[in-house]
């Protein structure tokens, strides 16, 4: 009984002191990750940034992070913080994205909505991906550039990157290209919305399905009136549960680029790679489920779309403090066109397809 009782206060110490190893490891990183965090949401809530320049807090983190990156020299003890928020609490961001959309959002806009999202979100990635073969542009890099064009920019970048581990300068790459054309966007739509006298239904339908992230969807639709600012916002995150089907099928797909000799063997089978389920992905349904029918007051749910503000851009903080520009600056002009060509190819699309709709 007494040894009994000594293994455990022994195995309490242990763990004990494991948790204070990894807080020392990884707190001077999470220390920076939530100073760029707090200054990126401070000057989001100043007039520059939420009036004549609207731009996100996620993308102001980014921007902040490897400004920081590429000028200071950071000492080594912050990269494990840094890393950690880059991937794991950007997965819990993704899950709680989820009270930002009910099923009842989504039978509001339509069946009109549903079929333009349906038709531009898979063909944008399609097309990305045949049109990055033949640039000869490396698949991984297309498929990130092609997720954060049709479903969501950096989030959509960063959650297929968890599941397809590609390289760190085409993350990077993928987040500032979608980010860049979703800004120009952001700033066009409004303009012809203006110059070409586009109705209103139409405008929130195409700025919701071709526009990249949702902050730019929500600062290009203020030229829309009443309802339809509400429904560019709503179809905008419809597009976003495309998250969870695409990380599901690529879960299935071998991305393991590190083949050894051992696999090249033809007497010695192959390795099978490990298949990584994507549990933020569908935890983030979950959480559209809890929002849709589980009553919660609105003071609440409003609650959690602050702490998922606040945790996504820290995760974005933390992406921005792990790039460099030297290594994005490898990545060469063929991507940059594939990005442009995308985001075109999706706004076009979309204006088409709604067009026939609402003929």
């Amino acid at each position: 009984m007494q040894n009994t009782k000594g293994q455990v206060k022994t195995g309490i110490n242990e763990r004990i002191k494991d948790a204070t190893a990894w807080i020392a490891e990884h707190l001077p990183g999470f220390l920076l990750v939530t100073a760029v965090t707090f200054i990126a949401i401070k000057l989001q809530s100043t007039r520059l940034f939420s009036e004549v320049l609207p731009l996100s807090s996620l993308i102001i983190a980014i921007i902040i992070g490897m400004t920081i990156k590429n000028v200071i020299s950071l000492p080594t003890s912050t990269q494990k913080g840094i890393s950690f928020s880059a991937k794991k609490i950007l997965r819990l961001a993704i899950i709680f994205l989820g009270f930002r959309l009910s099923i009842s959002q989504v039978l509001e806009v339509g069946p009109s909505a549903l079929i333009s999202i349906l038709i531009a979100t898979t063909s944008a990635i399609l097309f990305t991906l045949w049109l990055g073969r033949i640039m000869d542009v490396p698949l991984k890099r297309a498929l990130l550039l092609g997720s954060g064009v049709s479903i969501c920019g950096a989030a959509a970048v960063a959650a297929v990157d968890a599941v397809i581990k590609s390289e760190e300068e085409d993350t990077a790459f993928a987040i500032g290209a979608v980010t860049l054309f979703g800004t120009i966007f952001m700033f066009l739509y409004p303009a012809l919305h203006g110059l070409l006298n586009i109705p209103d239904l139409f405008y929130a339908l195409w700025a919701g399905s071709s526009i990249h992230e949702v902050a730019q969807v929500a600062a290009a639709s203020v030229v829309a009136s009443g309802q339809f600012k509400a429904m560019a916002s709503t179809v905008k995150m419809i597009r976003v549960l495309f998250i969870i089907p695409l990380t599901l099928i690529l879960t299935f797909i071998p991305w393991n680029d590190n083949v050894t000799e051992e696999d090249k063997n033809p007497v010695t089978p192959p390795q099978k790679s490990k298949i990584t389920i994507p549990w933020f992905a569908i935890l983030f349904f979950v959480m559209v489920l809890i929002n849709s029918f589980a009553g919660l007051p609105q003071n609440v749910v409003a609650g959690l779309i602050t702490f998922d503000n606040w945790i996504m851009t820290a995760a974005m903080a933390g992406l921005g403090l792990d790039l460099s520009f030297k290594a994005m600056a490898k990545i060469g002009t063929r991507a940059v066109i594939l990005g442009a060509v995308s985001s075109v190819f999706i706004s076009i699309l979309s204006a088409a397809v709604i067009g026939v709709i609402l003929d």
